[in-house]
């Protein structure tokens, strides 16, 4: 068994899943768990990636990411709680109110080359407010990693932040250190995403310092294990009982403050896609349904 794990979070996951897995597992067989550069390049070309057998399970978010292609045939197998939203943060002293205000601002986001979901939404979403990616200085300036105490949040030259993973410890440290407004989307923009394939969400007032109301944007909840809809049942099967498993364990591997995971596991969640036969299976058996 192989799974596509992208991103340090999801090998400490996967991690934990493949030994479950390999415990369930007849003699002599093995399971691995697989990242690579970049990370959310990998993630956003997984689905792909799994429909065509190169691996046979993987982690993604968000999850309309796994509904963009519906011609692939892909099937759930568990969802991990995951709280996240698009987070358009601008300079307070600034004073701007829209989007359609940022042209010509310095602004920290994944660049065109990160593959990241984030840059695929904002190339979408800016137009319909008559900026073009081309009009923002993007820095590139996003830490190795977004966990990390000690490390900038962002270029002191910022005018803008443009990005997700808000239960990070980047988020926390760059709204304690400036004072940001947070830009809402307006319905019509909302709808237009909606029909692209991305769920709108909202940012909760309070979640960080400055959102002071809620914030209509895009969702970016989630954490979903997916796989190919012909993955043999039993292979299904043995991949969610191996988390129910080791759940606790998982979740003690993302300890606070600022977990990843936003809350316990609660399988099989609520998944973009239909389960797997093999892993409602297990959750049938089991009483989770």
């Amino acid at each position: 068994m192989k799974i596509l794990s992208p991103g340090g979070n999801w090998m400490t996951l996967a991690g934990e899943l493949a030994l479950g897995v390999a415990e369930l597992l007849p003699p002599g067989a093995t399971v691995a768990t697989v990242t690579g550069r970049a990370p959310a390049a990998l993630a956003w070309d997984g689905p792909r990636l799994v429909a065509a057998g190169h691996y046979d399970l993987a982690i993604t978010t968000p999850g309309w990411h796994l509904t963009l292609t519906p011609e692939l045939p892909l099937a759930c197998l568990a969802a991990f709680p995951h709280d996240d939203q698009l987070a358009l943060a601008v300079r307070r002293e600034l004073g701007i109110t829209s989007l359609s205000q940022v042209k010509g601002l310095k602004v920290s986001m994944p660049g065109p080359d990160s593959g990241h979901p984030a840059h695929w939404a904002l190339a979408r979403i800016l137009p319909m407010y008559g900026v073009e990616i081309g009009d923002l200085e993007i820095l590139r300036d996003r830490p190795r990693s977004l966990h990390a105490p000690d490390l900038p949040p962002a270029d002191p030259a910022f005018d803008a932040v443009f990005d997700e993973a808000l239960m990070t410890m980047r988020w926390k440290n760059l709204t304690e250190q400036y004072d940001l407004d947070f830009l809402p989307l307006d319905p019509g923009v909302l709808e237009a995403c909606a029909d692209l394939g991305m769920t709108p969400g909202v940012l909760r007032a309070g979640r960080l310092r400055g959102v002071e109301r809620d914030v209509p944007t895009i969702d970016f909840s989630g954490w979903y294990l997916y796989c190919a809809r012909g993955l043999a049942d039993e292979l299904a099967y043995a991949a969610v009982q191996a988390l129910d498993q080791r759940r606790h364990a998982i979740g003690e591997r993302f300890p606070q403050p600022l977990p990843p995971l936003t809350g316990p596991i609660d399988l099989p969640g609520d998944t973009p896609l239909p389960l797997h036969p093999g892993a409602r299976a297990y959750y049938a058996e089991k009483g989770y349904l």
